[in-house]
């Protein structure tokens, strides 16, 4: 399913399919793109896997691209962040460095034609749940890329 022209807003597909996706080791403590929080007891790369030394939060898509996105849907109007992803290194180290880089490729795909469909028509918050959650594990997964190899993420 393609969303419409007017739900894309100007933006490209692929980066406005990113907003509202689940978070990954980090939240929003507030409804606000720069307050941000790690989330469990220890950082743990969504990467690598890598524990301990530097972390940081990725923004997905990056906030250069936009801070927030309005889905206009049949359903409501949805205010839509970049997900929050725990990376190894800094913006110019580890994996954050490559995602900064493009040496590491991220990307959401939905288990299903029928759940993308239900996320762009609003179906799926207009139930109540909120964007960046970890119930969207439930019908998609994140896609991470670095050179040749692939490779699924979900909670």
């Amino acid at each position: 399913m393609t969303p419409t022209r007017e739900q894309l807003n100007g933006r490209p597909y692929e980066t406005a399919k990113l907003y509202g996706m689940p978070h990954i080791g980090a939240k929003y403590y507030r409804e606000h793109v720069d307050a941000t929080k790690f989330t469990g007891d220890y950082r743990r790369c969504a990467c690598c896997g890598k524990t301990g030394g530097a972390h940081s939060k990725h923004h997905e898509p990056p906030k250069g691209r936009g801070s927030s996105f309005i889905l206009k849907t049949p359903m409501g109007r949805f205010v839509l962040l970049p997900a929050l992803i725990d990376l190894c290194g800094s913006g110019t180290t580890g994996c954050h460095g490559d995602r900064h880089n493009g040496d590491l490729g991220i990307r959401w795909e939905w288990d299903s034609d029928e759940y993308e469909e239900k996320w762009w028509d609003g179906t799926l918050l207009s139930r109540g749940m909120k964007p960046n959650g970890a119930w969207l594990f439930e019908y998609g997964r994140y896609i991470f890329s670095k050179g040749d190899r692939e490779w699924e993420v979900r909670l």
